[in-house]
């Protein structure tokens, strides 16, 4: 494991590696992590490739996406190949990827990603953790989330009263892609550059809006596509921002992926309300929604959305396309 107190700072300054495993409960900040690498992998206007596999669905796509990383593109640019799920590797598999960690550097960079803690008597975590390639991020305790809520609030344009962390957390839990997906709506809420109060994450937590997206959620997972849609036009009759629903969803199913990730470890549904100082109730609520990998899938969907609506004419067609490429995942 990195030495590094910092695990975030450490990518942002440190050489540049020919392979990395990224691990850990805080999801959120896995995720960061892997846009921190990304940055500094392929930077703006320059050319190169991110592709993304998941270890227990695409196997047989592993040997030729590793064979691709050790060949240097024909017209330049770095490869990236991110393997999540990466402890679900069969044996095979695994001494496979082993054996290409020496060969790797040469114009492109393995990324394995572990949900949780690297089990070391596996060959291949063992072997990213003794060449100090592992960088961990481990669940916070609810002391340890208003400073990052303080932050994110900031990085959203935004100062926030200690009450309103303080309910925010109360509320949400100390996941923080649950506080981030929150802050996203309260951002959208009170408009640039105002300062987030306890009384605006009251009056999120009970509007008819986030009602309707709850059911949009629900609509998706169960893919009921003409219902969702159904929904998807009702808010926009009511005058809701496109943005503002794709804040809302994706808040939605970062909670459900929190959720899923720790059922398929095979916690118990009070365990994992414990684990993330989440109501029982929304543990249950948020169970349905998805397997961990499909609402990564989405997530992914809603994050190019995001782009997408910054600058299309045409919301409601991106919005349905976006929507039917969820509903229609398998």
């Amino acid at each position: 494991m990195s030495a590094a107190s910092d695990p975030l700072a450490a990518l942002e300054r440190e050489a540049l590696r020919p392979y990395y495993l990224l691990f850990g409960k805080e999801t959120f900040l896995v995720e960061r992590a892997l846009g921190v690498l990304r940055r500094r992998l392929l930077p703006a206007g320059r050319p190169g490739t991110w592709r993304t596999l998941w270890a227990d669905q695409d196997a047989d796509r592993l040997g030729d996406a590793l064979a691709d990383l050790r060949t240097p593109p024909l017209f330049g640019g770095s490869q990236v190949l991110v393997l999540r799920t990466a402890d679900k590797l069969r044996e095979e598999d695994q001494a496979g990827v082993l054996d290409a960690l020496p060969t790797l550097g040469a114009g492109g960079t393995l990324v394995l990603v572990v949900a949780g803690d690297p089990d070391q008597r596996r060959k291949l975590l063992g072997a990213c953790l003794r060449a100090r390639a592992g960088f961990g991020f481990p669940e916070l305790d609810a002391g340890g989330a208003p400073p990052w809520v303080v932050r994110l609030a900031r990085e959203r344009g935004h100062e926030i009263a200690p009450a309103a962390v303080e309910e925010l957390v109360e509320r949400a839990g100390p996941a923080l892609g649950v506080l981030a997906g929150e802050l996203d709506k309260l951002s959208l809420h009170v408009g640039p550059g105002a300062r987030i109060g306890a009384e605006h994450v009251r009056t999120m937590a009970t509007s008819a809006r986030s009602h309707k997206v709850e059911e949009l959620t629900d609509r998706l997972a169960r893919r009921d596509l003409p219902g969702a849609a159904r929904v998807l036009r009702q808010l926009h009759a009511e005058g809701v921002s496109p943005l503002l629903v794709v804040a809302f969803l994706a808040a939605n199913l970062r909670r459900a992926l929190h959720v899923a990730e720790l059922v398929e470890q095979g916690l118990t549904p009070a365990q994992v309300a414990e684990r993330l100082g989440m109501p029982r109730w929304l543990v249950d609520k948020s169970r349905g929604r998805g397997r961990a990998a499909d609402l990564e899938r989405a997530l992914l969907v809603l994050r190019r959305l995001d782009l997408e609506l910054k600058s299309a004419r045409d919301e409601e067609a991106c919005f349905d396309a976006a929507l039917l490429e969820i509903a229609s995942a398998s």
